[in-house]
């Protein structure tokens, strides 16, 4: 291997690793705040 094909793995998978970093970002965000519109409680409503 020489080190125009070392660099040019090391860039796809730095970018292939960005995207699904975004990606995944995104999509625990989603679940974070479908979690707690569906299945949180109130916190408003509580009984002391």
């Amino acid at each position: 291997m020489n080190i125009d094909d070392f660099l040019l793995t090391a860039g796809l998978s730095l970018l292939t690793g960005m995207v699904l970093g975004y990606y995944l970002h995104n999509l625990i965000t989603l679940g974070k705040r479908l979690y707690r519109k569906f299945f949180g409680r109130s916190r408003y409503f509580e009984q002391d």
